[in-house]
């Protein structure tokens, strides 16, 4: 299965010093197991849900284009929720959740879609903003019939993911973080689907 995985900086794996992300990680545990899956990590730092809005297509059809083996994984949303030099988000959450509609209306009429949520940072600001449209991202989600994975409580709650973030860069985990988020979606029913049952 040809895999393209849309985002932004947690989808590109930033911060990770083996330079594998959740995507990598996810992936070789797939191969591993027997299943052969080709990821396209199209994720790209600081991008917001305008800016993939503008490109996910573009990037996806050369990749997936004429194949009945195709498969969008997107995720993203932290950065619409972070705050500009001036106080307010850099995307406004109505428009947030326009936009991901957008998207995901046109994407799925040709590819399965899965969509993982916006993750956790562990600070007030942006989290707040972030848990909210997390929350507004699954409702839409079950609207439009595109399995939703909310990874909010369990990262918040593993003992890796916000502690690598504090001492990173304040905003990404190292590879421990993004091993735990690789294991929170290795076991999803929505991507096992995708791979086939556990081993």
């Amino acid at each position: 299965m040809r895999i393209c995985f849309i985002g932004d900086s947690y989808v590109t794996g930033t911060g990770d010093e083996t330079c594998q992300g959740w995507v990598g990680r996810l992936c070789a545990m797939e191969r591993q197991a027997g299943y052969d899956v080709t990821p396209y990590n199209l994720g790209v730092r600081g991008q917001t849900s305008r800016d993939i809005a503008v490109r996910w297509h573009a990037e996806t059809l050369p990749r997936l284009a004429g194949r009945h083996d195709g498969g969008i994984v997107l995720s993203f949303g932290v950065n619409d929720c972070t705050a500009t030099a001036h106080g307010p988000p850099r995307v406004p959450h109505d428009e947030s959740i326009a936009t991901a509609q957008q998207i995901l209306q046109q994407a799925r009429q040709t590819w399965p879609v899965l969509v993982i949520g916006p993750t956790p940072v562990g600070r007030a600001s942006p989290d707040d903003r972030t848990r909210a449209l997390s929350h507004a991202m699954a409702g839409l989600c079950a609207q439009l019939d595109v399995p939703f994975l909310s990874v909010w409580n369990p990262l918040l709650a593993h003992p890796s993911w916000c502690a690598e973030i504090a001492r990173g860069d304040g905003a990404h985990p190292a590879g421990g973080g993004y091993a735990a988020l690789a294991r929170i979606i290795h076991g999803w029913p929505a991507w096992r689907k995708w791979m086939g049952p556990l081993p």
